[in-house]
Parts: structure tokens; C-alpha cells; sequence
């Protein structure tokens, strides 16, 4: 069992055998890799990043890539030293947020929206959603292309796809480098299990863009070899079983292995902050009580405003940051990574400041005039960036306060489920942000009363030790729908009751209703991981070859139609019926299974006449 936390700052791997004393979670041994090259220290995390040259080929990966960019002299057909990159997954106002700091922005700029893949005009037309263009599709379906594998970085095109290239680059190192490990233990790569973790506010499309980039890294795709885990799932599944404690104070015995406990999970990592919350059953398993939250306030957002705003007072024009993002970024990088390990360590009582000496590039490369600024901002002090207490708790009012109000709303949902003699619920801080004292005592202090605040052991490497855990076996017994799910169908017309514009007539004769909601489940609704929604269906005309479902989502409990306020069009579903041309038109009906109480929506089909699976495939658009 591997388990591969890819996080935006930092990424790491653990694995364990089957079997034998780890069966018992309590006495499981997880293994992970601690000697990254280039690394200063030893650590179960590498950095995200890549050294990458003008040709596309990765120098270097992680604390080495690092390590050659801070070395290399900066110029045009010099490498380019790259991190962040997963945030290049996540919707287009957050992955094009604007700042200086363009040595650590790894995408480009898009010359507009994100390409679709080319499908054929019939499809294109159906993610547009009008009734006219979602009822059933009757044409042949293209078969899904093989993307062809490369060792080389194409940067050439979207800030979505150069981010997938990069992500690509970056996990076939980390896939790389555990095989080898694992193997030379004298496994073989067919008995492994691979658990990938992945933010809990990611869509479903974002999900499986993450397995198709993984499989594009090496992993295996077969059903089970490659399983996603929500990182604050995986958190909660370490903190189950290797114990908790009060934040900034000694352990108070609060176990969220007993029955009934209520806890919400902040995983507060480089880039995102993801909120879950569960309640432990009989069975020491967990079952989701709220719906998914999260934003962009972690820790790398502190670092952004340290570059546009606190470097921008210093140095007094935009102009001189831009040059030395420009001629010198390892310098930049250097001074920002020093304020990133700095601001780990400020407490909520600091009084002294942030002294970060200047790195010898921008040493020399600031004039008399910046000089007289750093003096007369700085109390004298020219040869460092100096950050007063009262600064560094400014920089971090731009996460904190929002990292509140989201605890605030997921612990509304948890104080919903509250019974009469249920216990004060638990809020558990993991990811690596949440090491910062500052951001524990801010919570504590904001949820007395209300809460306990507790954090596991190295609370940096919960998700990483959890997916382990969970690859090993998940503990998650059952999940809310984050949304009403179904499919467009076209039953019979009702007169009277659907719009004329919706009816459309058969050859045989007779009327149907182009854009009726099949629901499938309802927002809210407690899905248990093994439980699948079903409905029946039959195709309409009797040469159609294959079924396509668009599938939509709602905000609302009971949508008519697909195009009703609320609903959105997320992708399509196809159910393959050549082999059961033969079949008279009624006995072609599939039985469309779909699966919502696991990290990833699964759907499969079945012949109702011969009880056998259909080729079934799904498929999500990339902007929903």
C-alpha cells in the first residue's frame, strides 16, 4: 500500500505491507522516504517544484531542483525553475490570481477560456444545455485516445494544460521513486495499491483530470490499483488511530475513535484550506455530516502578500521588483523561502521582528534611493528585510480571518446533527500550516466554548501517513451528496403540464419531453461509499447504437427540468448497445448504476434482458 501526498508546497510517500500485525490500525507500521536529493535536512516531504530547460526536460525535482536554480545564473535559454503548480488545477479566478512574484508563477497566461477536447458537433452542442440539444444522442461515439506519454514539459499552451504538463513531470518523479523503493524490498509492482491525495473542494471533473495525469505519470489505471483520497480524509484516517492533542497545551484524553464523536478536519496546506466533518459510528468508521468547504487561504497566500506588498513598501516601486523577478528570481525565491520558514515559527505573542538578510544579488543590485527607504522603514537596517510583529500579523489577517469564518460555517452543520448528551465537537487542525502557533492559537481562542481544538502528531505529515491508512483500508463509512445529481431523459409528454417548445415526436409516432431531470440522489442525502442509485432506461429509436446521458447537477432538492434555475450540465455518460442490436428495441434497456458515496462518481450499466455489463464510460466538462 502507497500512499502519494501531492500538495502544493510540499510532497511526500508512505507505504506499508498487507497483512500480519497491520491489519490493526493501532499497531500499523507506515514506512516513508526521507532522502530527497538536495534536501538541507532530512523530511518525509520533498518540495513541488521542477527545474525545467528551454527544451521541455526536467533537470531536477524537488530540493535538488532548487538547489540548481539558486545556482544557475539567470538569462533567456536558462532553466526555469517552477512550484505552485497544482494550484493550476483549481477554477481559473484562483489559478490566474495576479501579483508579482512571476519567478514562482508557473503558468502562462491564456489568450482566453481553456480548449475543450475537439468532439464531434453533435457533443459540443450538447454542453450547451438547451432542450433542443439534450435528449438522447443516437451517432456512433468516438473511442477515448490514448494521450501519448513524455518524459519532456510542454509549456506551449493553456495555463490549464501547462499546469497538467508540469503535474504530469512532477508525479512520474514521485511514482518513480517510490516503485524503486517498494520494489527493492522484493514486491512486485502488480501487488501494489496506490492511494493519490487530493483537495476536498476539487470538482469531479478535477478528480479525474488528477487520474488522467496520473496515468500519464505511470500509474496503473485498472478499477482498485490507483484509489483518490480527500487529503482531510486521509488526515482524519491518521488521527483516528495515533492520537491527538489539545493545541499549544498538553493531551486532554479526547479520542475521536469513540462512538458519536463529532469532528470537523481543517487541512490547512500551502494552497488551500479543505474543511470536512464526520461523525464516528458504532464501528470506530466515519460518516460525513457536512458538505466539503474550503477556499485558497493557505499558507503560500501569506507568502504572496510578503512579495506584492510587504517587498513592494520596502522597495517602493513595482518596477524594481519586476527587474529582479526578472534578472535575478533565485534571489527572490531565496528571500521568500526565508519568510516561509520564518513565519512557521511566529507565535501569537511575538514581539520581536523578522530579520531576513538581503540575498548578495539584490544586495547589490538596490540603489542609494531604495537604501535611504530600507534606513528610514527599517529603524537603519539596509542589509535585511525587516518585518515587525505587528507586519507579520498583518500578512497573516490575509488567511486567518477567512480560515475562521469557514470553521464558523461547517461547524453550523455540525451543531445541527448535536442530540441530546452529544459531546462539544471537535475541530482537528492538520496540513502543514497548521504547525503555525499563531494560526492554532487564532482558532482556539475563536472557537472557546464552542469547541475543542486538537492537532495529531506532526500535524504536516497527517495526510501523507493517512493515505496509507486509508489505501490500506478507508475507514469512511458514508458521504453527504454535495449536490442533486441525475440525467436528462425524454419520457412521454405531458399536455398540459411541459412546455410546447420541449415536446419532440418520434418516428413511431409519439410525443416526448426533451429535457425532464431523472434524479439520481438529492443534495444532503447520506450516501453510503457501497451504495449506487439506479434507474431504468430504454432507447427511444431502434437504431440507436449507443446511449448517452448528459449527466446535471442541482442546487435545488427536485428539479423538472435540466434547465431549470440551479442546474448545471457536469458531462455524459455512454452506455455501449452494439451487442445487443439483436435484441428486440424493448429488451435493449440498461439498468444505469451510479455510484456518489465515494471520492469519485462511478457509473456502470447493465442489460436488463441478459444481466450483462455494458461498456460504459464517464466523462466531465472541464468547466464546471
Amino acid at each position: 500500500m502507497i500512499g502519494i501526498d501531492f500538495g502544493t508546497h510540499g510532497s511526500g510517500i508512505s507505504w506499508c505491507t498487507y497483512g500480519g500485525r497491520n491489519d490493526d490500525p493501532g499497531e500499523r507500521r507506515i514506512n516513508f522516504f526521507n532522502t530527497w536529493a538536495g534536501q538541507p535536512v532530512a523530511s518525509v516531504k520533498n518540495l513541488s517544484a521542477l527545474l525545467v530547460d528551454a527544451q521541455g526536460e526536467v533537470l531536477g525535482w524537488g530540493y535538488d531542483a532548487r538547489r540548481r536554480a539558486l545556482a544557475n545564473t539567470h538569462g533567456a535559454d536558462e532553466p526555469r525553475y517552477f512550484n505552485g503548480f497544482k494550484m493550476g488545477l483549481m477554477e481559473q479566478a484562483v489559478a490566474e490570481r495576479a501579483g508579482l512574484g512571476r519567478e514562482n508563477e508557473v503558468i502562462e497566461e491564456a489568450a482566453g477560456d481553456d480548449e475543450e477536447d475537439d468532439e464531434d458537433e453533435d457533443e459540443d452542442q450538447g454542453d450547451k444545455a438547451t432542450p433542443e440539444n439534450v435528449a438522447e444522442g443516437t451517432g456512433e461515439e468516438e473511442g477515448a485516445q490514448d494521450e501519448a506519454t513524455s518524459d519532456l514539459v510542454v509549456l506551449s499552451g493553456s495555463r490549464r494544460q501547462n499546469a497538467e504538463s508540469l503535474i504530469s513531470a512532477y508525479l512520474r518523479n514521485l511514482y518513480e521513486t517510490a516503485l524503486a523503493q517498494v520494489t527493492a524490498s522484493g514486491y512486485d509492482r502488480d501487488d501494489i495499491r496506490w492511494c493519490l491525495t487530493v483537495p476536498a473542494i476539487w470538482t469531479d471533473e478535477q478528480k479525474q483530470v488528477m487520474r488522467d495525469i496520473a496515468g500519464r505519470a505511470g500509474f496503473p489505471m485498472e478499477d482498485g490499483r490507483l484509489i483518490l483520497a480527500l487529503e482531510p480524509e486521509a488526515a482524519a484516517h491518521y488521527a483516528l488511530v495515533s492520537g491527538v492533542k489539545v493545541a499549544g497545551g498538553a493531551s486532554d484524553g479526547a479520542s475521536l475513535m469513540e462512538p458519536g464523536c463529532r469532528f470537523i478536519v481543517v487541512d490547512c496546506g500551502g494552497g488551500t484550506v479543505d474543511l470536512t466533518a464526520y461523525e464516528t459510528d458504532a464501528e470506530g468508521r466515519m460518516v460525513e455530516i457536512g458538505l466539503p468547504i474550503g477556499g485558497p487561504h493557505g499558507a503560500e497566500e501569506i507568502n504572496r502578500a510578503f512579495r506584492d506588498e510587504h517587498l513592494l513598501d520596502r522597495f517602493g516601486k513595482l518596477e524594481i521588483l519586476q527587474d529582479l523577478a526578472a534578472d535575478h528570481p533565485e534571489a527572490l525565491l531565496d528571500l521568500t523561502e526565508a519568510f516561509e520558514r520564518a513565519k512557521l515559527h511566529f507565535g501569537p505573542g511575538e514581539t520581536d521582528p523578522i530579520y531576513l538578510t538581503l540575498p548578495t544579488a539584490i544586495d547589490r543590485r538596490i540603489g542609494a534611493t531604495v537604501r535611504k527607504r530600507l534606513a528610514r522603514k527599517q529603524n537603519g537596517v539596509t542589509d535585511a528585510i525587516v518585518v515587525t510583529a505587528d507586519e507579520a500579523r498583518s500578512l497573516f489577517d490575509n488567511v486567518v480571518p477567512d480560515i475562521l469564518d469557514l470553521i464558523d460555517e461547517q461547524l453550523k452543520e455540525v451543531q445541527n446533527t448535536a442530540t441530546a448528551g452529544s459531546r462539544e465537537p471537535v475541530v482537528l487542525l492538520v496540513g502543514g500550516f497548521s504547525a503555525s502557533p499563531l494560526l492554532q492559537h487564532a482558532v482556539k481562542e475563536h472557537l472557546k466554548g464552542r469547541a475543542n481544538v486538537l492537532v495529531p502528531p506532526d500535524p504536516g505529515a497527517a495526510v501523507l501517513y493517512g493515505a496509507a491508512h486509508y489505501a490500506y483500508e478507508p475507514h469512511t463509512r458514508a458521504r453527504r451528496s454535495r449536490l442533486t445529481y441525475g440525467t436528462c431523459y425524454c419520457p412521454e409528454f405531458e399536455e398540459g403540464v411541459d412546455p410546447e417548445e420541449y415536446r419532440f415526436t418520434l418516428s413511431t409516432g409519439e410525443a416526448h419531453c426533451k429535457a425532464r431531470f431523472s434524479k439520481l440522489v438529492t443534495r444532503g442525502d447520506l450516501v453510503n461509499t457501497d451504495q449506487e442509485a439506479h434507474l431504468a432506461y430504454v432507447p427511444l429509436e431502434g437504431t440507436t447504437r449507443k446511449l448517452t446521458f448528459s449527466l446535471f447537477s442541482s442546487t435545488e432538492p427536485d428539479p423538472r427540468y435540466v434547465t431549470d434555475p440551479g442546474c448545471a450540465y457536469l458531462g455524459k455518460i455512454t452506455v455501449d448497445l452494439k451487442k445487443v442490436m439483436a435484441f428486440a428495441l424493448q429488451d435493449r434497456g440498461v439498468t444505469l448504476y451510479m455510484r456518489f458515496g465515494e471520492t469519485e462518481i462511478k457509473a456502470r450499466a447493465v442489460v436488463r434482458e441478459s444481466g450483462e455489463e455494458a461498456a460504459t464510460s464517464l466523462r466531465f466538462q472541464t468547466n464546471y
